[in-house]
């Protein structure tokens, strides 16, 4: 009777955690979409608001969206996790948001793309350095494949491009972009082992908005900004979808799953942009979009071999 209900037990905790990971998988899938919409609208909005000003205004869009919602939830974070939750928002959201918008302006298009698609072999040498956590084969092979990918994407097909790269001193923006946020992934999975998602993601949006704000009015009151309504739509994406809601999902994801999956995932923005792209801006599609998002999805599919559990004999 005991092996009957420890076997029971077992299969429940099982189904529990296929769903979990189910739900995870579908909490990023959504963000790398709701993300790839960011790249565009970035793009059109950075060139009309200064970057900490069109930064601390998707923080304080997100908070409207998140707010309520974690008003309502009774697990609230304790004072001595405030600090700890302040690093987590100075990183994923101040340095974030602000080397976005700047670099939306000043690095070549091909090398931001480049740049960008290294986040997940950041994520797992941080991981590594700071972690100890060593990265499988599959994971390995899986950035390798899927950079190669967002590499021929990025240079439009032409070995030529790819050999006379030539990255700039701007270019360092974005690097730390992608450092910031890697790390910010890793740093929040301790607290979601205390509070949900909702609790986590609204906490550091708050802290990284107030850290953006000094320099947000410093711009306002000596640069001056004008935006058109089209402007002011995408800019409303860009904080109540992109910094409300793809946050959070963000955040579910990496409780979920982890934050070495949830930066292979990340490769997908790049395709679901090039998707968007063709759909909204009507851009047209080449040969190596279709190699590209081959080769990207099949790196993602092998990074994630390793996660499936191994059936084990009750």
């Amino acid at each position: 009777m005991a092996l009957c209900q420890e076997t029971e037990g077992l299969t429940v905790s099982c189904h529990h955690n296929k769903r979990s990971r189910h739900l995870g998988y579908g909490a990023i899938l959504l963000a790398t979409f709701l993300y790839g919409g960011n790249v565009i609208a970035g793009r059109l909005v950075a060139p009309m608001v200064p970057p900490m000003a069109l930064s601390a205004i998707r923080g304080v869009l997100g908070l409207i969206i998140l707010l309520p919602f974690a008003w309502r939830e009774p697990h609230k974070p304790h004072l001595q996790d405030l600090p700890y939750l302040a690093i987590v928002g100075f990183l994923g959201i101040s340095v974030a948001y602000g080397t976005f918008a700047w670099s939306m302006q000043e690095s070549p298009a091909i090398n931001a793309a480049i740049i960008i698609a290294t986040f997940p072999a950041v994520t797992l040498v941080l991981l590594a350095m700071g972690w100890h956590v060593k990265p499988s084969r599959y994971q390995i092979s899986g950035i390798i494949i899927a950079f190669t990918g967002l590499a021929l994407v990025s240079a439009q097909g032409s070995l030529e491009r790819i050999l006379t790269l030539r990255f700039q001193s701007s270019d360092l923006v974005l690097l730390a972009n992608v450092i910031a946020v890697s790390l910010s992934n890793i740093l929040v999975q301790k607290m979601m082992q205390r509070y949900p998602a909702i609790i986590t993601s609204t906490w550091s949006l708050f802290f990284g908005t107030l850290f953006l704000l000094p320099g947000a009015l410093w711009e306002v009151v000596h640069q001056g900004w004008y935006l058109p309504w089209k402007g002011w739509l995408l800019l409303i994406y860009m904080g109540c979808i992109i910094a409300g809601l793809a946050l959070l999902l963000n955040f579910e994801a990496i409780n979920r799953l982890g934050c070495g999956p949830v930066a292979m995932f990340n490769n997908l923005t790049t395709l679901f942009a090039i998707a968007l792209a063709a759909l909204i801006l009507k851009e047209k599609l080449a040969w190596y979009h279709a190699i590209g998002i081959i080769l990207a999805l099949g790196g993602v599919l092998i990074s994630l071999w390793q996660h499936h559990p191994e059936k084990k004999p009750a």
